[in-house]
């Protein structure tokens, strides 16, 4: 009596013990969901005020001014934040960092990694339900097949096609709109959630700011 007992408890355990992992796992997956999507939304408000930022003339010069981080990415491959503490302790010739680098430098602090690119092909992602400023949701083919990998979209001034590999020499977008958006197929870590809602889930975010200037 006593052995059946004790083997009923076991297979009780290891019933309740199946539930249990499942429902852990499943918890981790919604906390790092929750912690990629606030990655992804600092990295776009992070790199959108790099790139609205503006450079006032020096006074009785006559020059305009400059928005000198508005531009797609200056190329630099290697550590994505050599501009923060300490100046520019790396020698980058380009003392302000495009909105790619500004947007990298943020998602490797949330352990993600560097954004991939998607300008100048497709500066802004057409949005599923029409809007003309270019804000989620966007058609499911805008995000990657990958998971966990970023995509990165540049739109200015609302206007697909248009893009900017280098800063302007002046201060001519002024008062426009530049929309800086994050894309990611999201990779369940254990099988709970993906027998609920999928294999992958789509996480979006976009920041629009107002270019400086005067």
């Amino acid at each position: 009596m006593e052995s059946s007992q004790r083997g009923q408890s076991a297979v009780e355990f290891g019933a309740s013990a199946i539930v249990l992992f499942l429902l852990v796992f499943g918890l981790i997956d919604l906390g790092r969901v929750f912690y990629f999507d606030v990655g992804l939304t600092g990295a776009t408000r992070e790199a959108a005020r790099q790139a609205s930022w503006f450079v006032p003339p020096p006074a009785g010069s006559g020059s305009p001014g400059t928005n000198p981080g508005l531009y797609d990415t200056d190329g630099w491959s290697q550590d994505p934040c050599p501009y923060e503490a300490g100046g520019n302790p790396t020698g980058d010739p380009n003392p302000s960092p495009g909105i790619k680098q500004s947007v990298d430098c943020n998602l490797n602090k949330y352990h993600l990694p560097s954004s991939i690119l998607q300008n100048p092909t497709a500066t802004c992602p057409a949005s599923a339900d029409g809007n003309a400023v270019y804000n989620p949701p966007y058609l499911d083919t805008t995000y990657p097949a990958d998971t966990n990998q970023p995509l990165l979209f540049i739109c200015y001034a609302n206007t697909p096609g248009l893009d900017m590999a280098t800063a302007p020499i002046d201060n001519s977008y002024k008062g426009q709109d530049v929309n800086v958006i994050l894309v990611m197929s999201y990779g369940f870590a254990g099988g709970f959630l993906p027998n609920v809602v999928g294999t992958s889930l789509h996480i979006v975010a976009n920041t629009h700011m107002v270019i400086g200037g005067y």
